[in-house]
Parts: C-alpha cells; sequence; structure tokens
C-alpha cells in the first residue's frame, strides 16, 4: 500500500511545514516535491496550505522535463511545482511570498483539472532583465548607472549581466557561469514608471561594446539609442524560458489573489486548457524595479471553454495584457489528394499539440486569410516538432495550390469575458483579442502605449488564428493610449491580408458602446479593414494635455476601408 494514500472521498488539507519546508530562506523545493507526491496520491479535494511567511526554491531539488510552451522558448526546464495529471488541488499560501532563484519554472501544470493557486506572491531573486538609469548622451555612446539590484560586469570590453557571484578569471571549455542575457534596449519614464513617450524598442545582438567607469557607472558605445537623462534604460530579457505559471490540457484552472512580481517570459500561460480564470491578481514590479513580467502578463493559445480576466492589474509588462488566439499550420507539401504535410513555422510553436483526427480543419489562404475548405482529419503521424503528415477524410480541393496556405482547429472557441481590470504602463499594446467565442470587454482601463484593443491574426508571420465574430466593448476607459509607437489607432482591427481586399472580410461584429477615450491629440480612435460588421455609438470624447500632441498628416478619427456594415454614430 502507498505510504501516501489517504482516505477516498474526503476534503484534506495538508501543511507545507510537516514535508520540512520553512519560510527562513531555506531551500523548500524538496519539500513541495513531497507534498504534491501526497496529494496526487489522494482520491479526493486537497488543500495544500503555506503558512504565512517567505519560502524560497532553487533548482538543484526541482523536477525537470522537457517543455514546448507556445509563444515562450522550448527547452528541458528544472520545475518547482510540477503539477502532472493532478486534480481537485488547491494551493493556498495565505498571504506568503514565494522567491525563486535562478534558472527555474515555477508552476507547470500539465493534463491536470480543478487546480486553484491562490493567496501568494511570486517574484525571482535575480530579475530576468537589467535596468540603468541614464545619465548623459555623448558623441560616441551614452553613460547608465546600474543600480545594485542588476549585478553587472564588463568583460573583454563587453557589457555581461550576472547574478552577482564571483567569477574564474580563467576561462575554460567547461567554466559554468551565469549571464542573464538581454536582447534589446526600451526607454521607461522614471518619474510616471511607464515606457517613455514614443519610446521604441532598440534591438541588439546582446553584446554591447562598454567601459565600465567605476562607481556602478557604465559608458555603452551605441550611438542608436536616443532617450532622455534621468529616465530608465531597460535591457530587456533575451529569452522565454521561465513564465511563472504555463498551464498546458486539462481544465478549470483559476488562479486567484496572486501577485507576480516578476518572471523570465510571460505570467500565465495557457494553451489547450478548458476554462481559466485569473481574478484579483497582480501583475507589477517588485520593489526597486520597473518591469515585471519579460513578455505578455498573461496568453491563451487553442483553449476551450470560457477566459475570465477579472479585477486584475496588468502594468509594467515587457509585452501585452493578454494575447487570446489559435495557430496555424502552414502547408508544406500536398502528398496525393487526401494527405498533406504541414509545417508550424514560427520558432516558439514547436511542438504545440495541434490537432488529432478526428477534428475539423479550415483551409486559409495564406495571403488573403479567406477560408476557402473545410475537412476532417483521419490520420495524423507527428513526424517531429515542426512537420506532421496529415490524412483527411474528404478529397482536398483539386483546383487550389495549397502549398504556402495554412490549416487551423475549427473549435470550440471558449467565451472571453475580460472585466473590471488596470492595463497599462507597458511595452506594445493594451491586449491582442484574436478568438471567435463571444468577446465581453467591459469596465476596465486602458492605458497602453500602443493601441488598447488589438483584433487581429495572421498566417504568415506569427500565425495565429484569429478572426473574431462577436465583440462587444462597452463602459470602459482608454486614458491616453496610443502614446507609444505600437499600433495606429487606440481600438484597431487588423490581419496579416496581403492581396484580395476587396474580398476578405477576416473580423466581424464589434460593438464598441459607452465607453471614454481619453485622447491628447488626433491620433485616430478607430483603425480597421478587412471588417465586416461594426457599430460605433454613445461613446465619449474627452480632450487631455498629458502628452505632446503629435501631428498627423490628413487625420481621421476614424481610419476605415475595404469593410462592409459600418454604423458609426458620433
Amino acid at each position: 500500500m502507498c505510504a501516501f494514500a489517504l482516505a477516498a472521498n474526503a476534503d484534506v488539507t495538508l501543511n507545507i511545514a510537516d514535508f520540512g519546508a520553512k519560510p527562513d530562506g531555506s531551500d523548500s523545493t524538496l519539500a513541495v516535491r513531497r507534498a504534491l507526491e501526497k496529494c496526487a496520491a489522494t482520491n479526493d479535494k486537497v488543500t495544500l496550505v503555506f503558512p504565512k511567511g517567505k519560502y524560497s526554491f532553487g533548482g538543484n531539488m526541482a523536477s525537470e522535463k522537457y517543455c514546448f510552451i507556445s509563444n515562450n522558448d522550448e527547452g528541458l526546464k528544472r520545475i518547482v511545482f510540477l503539477l502532472e495529471n493532478m486534480k481537485n488541488l488547491t494551493i493556498d499560501g495565505q498571504g506568503s511570498d514565494f522567491v525563486f532563484y535562478g534558472f527555474v519554472n515555477p508552476f507547470v501544470v500539465d493534463d491536470s483539472s480543478n487546480i486553484t493557486f491562490k493567496n501568494f506572491t511570486v517574484d525571482v531573486a535575480r530579475s530576468f532583465h537589467s535596468e540603468g538609469i541614464i545619465e548623459s548622451f555623448e558623441k560616441d555612446g551614452f553613460i547608465v548607472r546600474i543600480p545594485e539590484n542588476f549585478p553587472y560586469r564588463v568583460r573583454e570590453g563587453v557589457l555581461e549581466f550576472t547574478d552577482g557571484r564571483p567569477v574564474n578569471k580563467v576561462q575554460t571549455t567547461v567554466t559554468k557561469e551565469v549571464v542573464y542575457e538581454y536582447g534589446g534596449l526600451l526607454e521607461f519614464d522614471s518619474k510616471k514608471r511607464e515606457t517613455a513617450y514614443m519610446a521604441r524598442d532598440y534591438w541588439t545582438t546582446g553584446k554591447l561594446v562598454a567601459q565600465d567607469l567605476g562607481d556602478r557607472r557604465v559608458k555603452i558605445f551605441n550611438t542608436r539609442f536616443k532617450g532622455t537623462v534621468g529616465n530608465t534604460v531597460v535591457f530587456a530579457c533575451g529569452h522565454r524560458n521561465y513564465p511563472a505559471f504555463t498551464v498546458s490540457g486539462g481544465k478549470n484552472i483559476r488562479i486567484e489573489g496572486v501577485t507576480v512580481w516578476g518572471c523570465g517570459g510571460m505570467g500565465v500561460l495557457g494553451q489547450n486548457v478548458e476554462n481559466i480564470y485569473v481574478v484579483g491578481c497582480k501583475f507589477t514590479p517588485s520593489q526597486g524595479r520597473i518591469v515585471s513580467c519579460t513578455a505578455d502578463a498573461t496568453h491563451f493559445v487553442n483553449c476551450t471553454g470560457e477566459i475570465v480576466l477579472d479585477g486584475n492589474v496588468f502594468e509594467n509588462q515587457m509585452d501585452d495584457a493578454t494575447n487570446i488566439h489559435g495557430i496555424y499550420e502552414q502547408i508544406s507539401e500536398k502528398v496525393d489528394d487526401k494527405t498533406l504535410i504541414t509545417r508550424l513555422v514560427h520558432g516558439q510553436q514547436l511542438g504545440f499539440k495541434t490537432f488529432k483526427p478526428g477534428d475539423k480543419l479550415e483551409f486559409v489562404h495564406g495571403k488573403s486569410m479567406i477560408t476557402f475548405h473545410t475537412n476532417t482529419v483521419e490520420n495524423v503521424e507527428v513526424l517531429n516538432k515542426e512537420f506532421k503528415r496529415v490524412t483527411f477524410k474528404e478529397p482536398l480541393p483539386a483546383n487550389e495550390k495549397l502549398v504556402g496556405d495554412a490549416v487551423a482547429k475549427l473549435r470550440d472557441y471558449p467565451d472571453i469575458k475580460i472585466s473590471n481590470n488596470y492595463i497599462g504602463k507597458n511595452r506594445a499594446r493594451g491586449m491582442l483579442l484574436n478568438c471567435r467565442g463571444k468577446t465581453v470587454v467591459e469596465n476596465n482601463v486602458f492605458h497602453a502605449p500602443g493601441a488598447a484593443l488589438l483584433f487581429e491574426g495572421d498566417a504568415c508571420f506569427w500565425f495565429e488564428q484569429g478572426c473574431v465574430s462577436d465583440s462587444t466593448i462597452r463602459n470602459t476607459t482608454l486614458d491616453d493610449c496610443r502614446f507609444g509607437v505600437s499600433g495606429k489607432g487606440v481600438l484597431a482591427a487588423a490581419a496579416g491580408i496581403k492581396e484580395d481586399f476587396e474580398k476578405s472580410r477576416y473580423n466581424r461584429n464589434i460593438k464598441i458602446y459607452g465607453n471614454t477615450f481619453k485622447v491628447f491629440d488626433d491620433c485616430p480612435l478607430l483603425d480597421l479593414y478587412c471588417v465586416d460588421g461594426l457599430k460605433w455609438y454613445d461613446n465619449k470624447i474627452i480632450k487631455t494635455t498629458d502628452y505632446p500632441a503629435r501631428e498627423f498628416k490628413n487625420s481621421k478619427r476614424f481610419n476605415i476601408s475595404h469593410s462592409d456594415n459600418v454604423d458609426i454614430k458620433e
């Protein structure tokens, strides 16, 4: 008999302290593994509680698994909280702080159901991005002062960020050093604690030529980056390896009352999940930093059922507050009249579980986004993480080229409910909503440097299946959005359409009413094309002076083209 077997049909509460965890700075990873083993051995509801305190977790005792994580980087992961094929589990932090050390994935949930995380904070001991305060600009570069919580060194004339531990002066082929790679520069307004007005990314090779001036002052020999003295330059995380929560498969996942101070990727990534809820959470920087998540705060791919984002704060992340979409696979080869070779093109979608026998697929022209055929999968042979051999029940259309077009699963698209959230101060846009289920966005505040909401999808670059069919934006405040460079309008509908603009109508049935638009210049409120069905009424526009007004040539509040059934009541 298993030593961890518990009586069936009983609600059980387990205390992490009984497994050796201590809120004293010692590594509690092994205690978590033992506790989760016991949780998995129960037959009914279990609550694992952490008495309030500060718990530390590292990678030496962590689980290990190779993970394919959509829109993040694949790889062999060290995982602290690994939940596989579990059900009816609540992890209650009771107000505790969880601090993760080094290169570990905090939470990975695979094929598990009825899982709740609540009442704790998630942070990393050393953030995966780095920051510096701009001191001056010179003819051949600029000088920054790097705060102490971002350890660094200049080695052989190149700026590197580290974990602060001393390293060997003599390097060998087996030397192991901790380096926090960076991939770009972005300016933040230090006073407003948001991306600087009209700031744009300056991508680098991650090897900036530099000179250490002493007293934590570094001169960087780069003349492309421009900014304002006193502002913060963020050295963006080079990879998306360490999302805070990765949820794959399963159903009924709830994250409630959790604060994510920092992570090395997305805050919450859900893929192929039925019903996921993020309620009363905060994605915001911890003290001494200006960035929280180093990518999207939340991101959902090929999910079903419903997705609920309610009462959250999404701020200072290095990408969007959320992106909800499916995945297209490109048709690489036609084998015969019923068989194709398909390919996952985008590097951060490789290995994704897209479809299986019995699934119905849509066929989409890669350049026009027009659906021209549907068919049912008879058999799937996964050749590797990139290619599949797919056989269909019905013959493929003989009069279509097919190669270069795309396929995606026609599924039970989730209903989206986004309410009572604050979204702002981040890089890029507010939210990307690319789901065909009923989508309602209400009672939110957006203060994004790009478009507050973007409806898109494409089969040529990101390969994200979109095509909204019933979306409502109401009773929401759009507060000085588009003070940056992402997007053309406060609200935008676009797609990767390259041809057949007169025929393609990718996004449909968008209703916008009862909202307040605070604007500081003549930036378009709406920018859209290839839409069928849009209603705009009872929206209020308030002029502000919060940012310098920009000049727009031939500016119009509503930039609309190649669209049908558009009803705007100004």
